[in-house]
């Protein structure tokens, strides 16, 4: 008679319940989004795990021997990986094969559980996977670890080949995969998208969660007691950088194309026109858009900034095929310094160094003949403005992080901010 085989144990739910609400009570800015996250117990991870639509698959042979901190702890690590969105990010770092993707893993486990061991969490350090693992420099992101985790590398971390660790306490790790959240590869057994048992995070629900999470990680920074890489992707996600050249371009053209309205004139005929008419009819022509750029030189602002901005505007221009004879640059601080129709930005000689009104450069572009139809403004904002702008498309672009606030700027202006 072939005996009994026990049957796997159950998820322990008190053990996880408890976990959670120790996050809750230690680490309060994570409470939104794991109570969302769904709990699958699975045998196909051997710890925990994350999909790419937020469902932690948990082993119950493994957790149910932790203690309510490690519980947390593991729980913490793989809501990080979709918070911060691993899975996104290893796409845009062109992770392809399986053994980018395991490489990839190991990458954002070395940048989140740096983090969480800062945050005094019971972390495993015996087989979690750390910077020092592979002899890297901690406080980086996954893509700054990436390129440096070889197989050579991973082989000597799983070795626990530490002769170029730190600490001694870290030998011997044996990292495991987390799964598609983490932008590593798929556990077997990971549920479908539409699985109607167990709903998914939808992308939009993500996206405000990440937010939530990051204001709520600021909101608890003034305590002093978050770690300095989770407080830097609560500020990233909360204030993205943008790409300021292209939201320019993007603008600047909007302008161009919005401006310079078409009529008919008769120094383009119809092609409507048929041989044989005796009557021609005037055609359709759209004239180039004028477009003024008023450029604040006080002393607050950095001149080579300026010059590249300027560089930037006119290569829009170029592309836009604006003529040179279209284009007037004009200097100024409290008084306008130059006034020049260029070619290139090599032409402005002339700057004035002192305080800020960029109202008078401003009133000198409107007062040109002809007048333009797109104005560009390159200042840092610490200036008073005109109150009201009519028959002009304007565009103000607030130059370097110290700017002033976007909202300071008046509403008949679209503002563009350019970092550092």
């Amino acid at each position: 008679m072939q005996p009994e085989l026990a049957s796997p144990p159950e998820l322990d739910q008190r053990l996880l319940q408890a976990a959670r609400l120790w996050v809750v009570h230690h680490r309060p800015y994570y409470a939104s989004v794991l109570f969302r996250c769904p709990i699958v117990p699975t045998y196909t991870s051997a710890t925990f795990a994350v999909d790419r639509y937020w469902r932690i698959y948990i082993n119950p042979a493994y957790a149910n021997g932790l203690s309510v901190e490690r519980f947390a702890a593991a729980l913490i690590h793989e809501v990080n990986h979709v918070i911060r969105a691993h899975d996104e990010r290893a796409t845009a770092a062109g992770v392809n094969s399986h053994e980018e993707h395991l490489r990839w893993n190991l990458a954002g486990d070395a940048e989140l559980n740096d983090d969480l061991r800062d945050d005094d969490l019971d972390v495993d350090t015996e087989n979690w996977v750390f910077p020092w693992t592979f002899g890297l420099p901690t406080d980086q992101t996954a893509e700054q670890y990436y390129p440096r985790i070889t197989l050579e590398t991973l082989e000597k971390g799983i070795d626990g080949d530490d002769s170029t660790s730190n600490d001694a306490e870290h030998d011997g790790p044996r990292p495991h995969e987390c799964g598609s959240g983490s932008g590593g590869n798929k556990i077997d057994g990971e549920l479908s998208p539409d699985d109607a048992n167990v709903p998914p995070v939808s992308e939009v629900e993500g996206r405000i969660l990440r937010r939530r999470v990051a204001e709520e990680v600021i909101r608890h920074a003034h305590r002093g007691d978050v770690p300095g890489g989770l407080l830097d992707w609560a500020h990233r996600e909360v204030n993205p950088k943008v790409d300021w050249r292209k939201e320019l371009q993007a603008v600047v053209r909007s302008a161009l194309y919005g401006s310079g309205q078409a009529d008919y004139s008769y120094r383009r005929f119809s092609r409507r026109d048929g041989a044989g008419h005796q009557v021609r009819w005037p055609g359709m022509v759209r004239p180039t858009p004028q477009v003024a750029v008023v450029v604040d030189t006080s002393a607050s602002m950095d001149e080579d900034q300026l010059m590249q901005c300027l560089a930037e505007i006119s290569g829009i221009l170029k592309s836009s095929s604006i003529a040179d004879d279209c284009v007037r640059v004009i200097t100024c601080d409290t008084d306008v310094a130059d006034d020049v129709v260029v070619a290139s930005v090599s032409r402005i000689r002339r700057y004035a160094r002192g305080g800020t009104d960029m109202r008078v450069g401003i009133e000198q572009a409107l007062r040109g003949r002809p007048r333009p139809e797109v104005l560009v403004v390159l200042t840092d904002g610490f200036t008073p403005w005109p109150e009201r702008i009519a028959g002009v498309r304007c565009v103000v672009a607030l130059i370097g992080d110290d700017a002033a606030d976007p909202d300071s700027v008046p509403t008949w202006a679209r503002v563009i901010q350019v970092a550092d």
